[in-house]
């Protein structure tokens, strides 16, 4: 294996994006482990281990380290920051990478450095740390350093991070839990409620995909054969949800989120609102893709709204650009560690 580059890290609840210089992204699997309950020993982790979900058989659990924004087990979440460096990276014993590691507000200082020492012992030399919206906004192809405001929010798995950039700075924020994993709970509930069907996390996550939408005003009508087990008889039961079920089921949620993006408005000076308003909102993160999405939020707070361009991969790609461009954004990173 060829020696790898300064490789970006996008450390999400539901997915890990690696992105590698001057290759673009090279990984993006969900942020689950397989694990022996008796045992603790890791059976899968990635793309096999979310294929268990809802499958698992007796003593395994299929379980997921980062949740709404913090971390829920931080040796599972060791292990699997491990695993995919280690695909990534290899084991060089010179030309060790050196890693941009986005991370949530939530994150405390304890937290963070367990995080770079679990870099150093994946094979990274150095590993620096950045805010996830300003990582967003720069994959998102945003001017950060410029003076004027640009607001971003990257709508994730457990939590929506909206901030107002200004000078390379973060001059307010708003983290939400109204997020992609809250909108498939409440595909799950509303499903339970209506039809007296139990599905599972992850035919719920295929709705969400196949037909979720959030727009009372689409026209376009979907609908998917959905799968589960009836809750009166007990016995496996189908059903067809439409994309006017979806927009129903999803309200509150997005109510939240709207509150979140007037919060932040509300807390930053009048000039930063009037560029808000001009230059409008970039949406990034997975969730940014929903159906709907851009629209209803533009009626909502009468101010334009963009989806960025391959809106999952802005945080992975922007730690990416961040490693290439070090003279311009080095004043925005967090501190590093060298090994001694």
């Amino acid at each position: 294996m060829a020696a790898v580059e300064d490789i970006g890290i996008d450390l999400g609840s539901s997915n890990v994006l690696i992105c590698e210089r001057g290759k673009g992204i090279v990984l993006n699997e969900p942020a689950v482990l397989a694990v022996n309950h008796d045992t603790r020993n890791i059976i899968s982790i990635g793309h096999e281990a979310y294929q268990m979900m809802g499958r698992e058989p007796a003593g395994i659990s299929v379980v997921r380290p980062l949740q709404r924004g913090t971390i829920q087990d931080f040796d599972m979440l060791s292990i699997l920051l491990n695993y995919f460096v280690m695909r990534v990276v290899g084991k060089h014993l010179f030309n060790r990478p050196r890693a941009l590691l986005s991370v949530s507000a939530t994150a405390n200082e304890i937290e963070k450095r367990q995080l770079i020492l679990g870099m150093l012992e994946a094979g990274a030399r150095r590993t620096q740390l950045i805010e996830r919206p300003l990582a967003a906004a720069i994959g998102a192809g945003i001017l950060i350093n410029e003076v004027s405001g640009r607001m971003v929010a990257d709508i994730g798995g457990a939590t929506t991070d909206i901030a107002v950039i200004s000078s390379g700075e973060i001059m307010a924020r708003s983290i939400q839990e109204s997020a992609g994993d809250q909108i498939t709970d409440a595909i799950i509930r509303y499903i339970r409620l209506k039809h007296n069907l139990l599905i599972g996390w992850r035919t719920a996550e295929d709705v969400k995909s196949a037909i979720g939408s959030v727009d009372p005003e689409d026209q376009n009508e979907l609908s998917l054969p959905v799968a589960g087990r009836n809750l009166v008889s007990g016995l496996p039961r189908q059903v067809d949800i439409t994309s006017v079920e979806i927009v129903e089921a999803v309200e509150e949620p997005l109510r939240q989120l709207v509150e979140g993006f007037h919060s932040v408005i509300e807390r930053i000076p009048a000039e930063l609102a009037n560029d808000v308003f001009d230059d409008g909102i970039v949406l990034t993160g997975g969730g940014a893709s929903l159906r709907g999405l851009s629209s209803v939020l533009q009626r909502e707070m009468q101010i334009p709204v963009y989806v960025a361009e391959h809106p999952q991969e802005c945080i992975a790609l922007g730690c990416g650009l961040a490693l290439e461009r070090p003279g311009e954004y080095q004043r925005i990173l967090g501190d590093a560690r060298k090994r001694r």
